[in-house]
């Protein structure tokens, strides 16, 4: 069976930043809102003994099915827009992305918002991911390399910009 990571056919360090701009596309839009607050945004070591593989999840509490809907598509948006400046883009791993997005998918299915909610939702994602993208990635960064953020983190970062992101937590 074919793993997420080889599909992507990313070396493990790009791999691990793909993912941490999944993850802070969730976050950083879901505090973006200001109708969701984020509890924590992780990279965790997974089972495999040589750091390979690891966890990646975000624990969001959300107000508003608007911002629930913006915060599930974000993630998937992230990344596209990632791999299209770092010049990584193919079909493929655009395929893959959307593959990888099946349980946001699945979930914004389940909340049996209509057609047009949901694409007003995804607007709102890409507006706010648009205006936040250069903090996107200085907390991306900082997710790839700490491993956790905080949602505290994020709300400081979105308030004082760059700097309060690398500030400790």
């Amino acid at each position: 069976m074919t793993t997420l990571a080889q599909a992507v056919d990313l070396p493990h360090a790009l791999f691990r930043r793909y993912t941490a701009i999944r993850e802070v596309g969730h976050a950083l839009t879901a505090v973006a809102t200001g109708q969701a607050r984020v509890i924590e945004c992780a990279l965790e070591p997974g089972t495999a003994p040589d750091g390979s593989r690891f966890d990646a999840f975000t624990e969001v509490r959300w107000q508003t099915s608007r911002a629930y809907l913006a915060i599930l598509q974000a993630g998937a948006m992230a990344q596209e827009r990632w791999l299209r400046e770092q010049g990584l883009w193919t079909p493929r791993r655009e395929l893959v992305t959307e593959v990888a997005a099946r349980h946001s998918r699945a979930a914004v299915q389940a909340t049996a918002a209509s057609a047009a909610e949901i694409e007003r939702a995804a607007t709102w994602a890409q507006e706010l991911l648009d205006k936040h993208w250069p903090l996107l990635l200085v907390c991306a960064d900082l997710l790839d390399r700490r491993g956790h953020l905080y949602g505290s983190h994020l709300r400081r970062a979105l308030r004082e910009g760059a700097e309060g992101a690398v500030k400790p937590t």
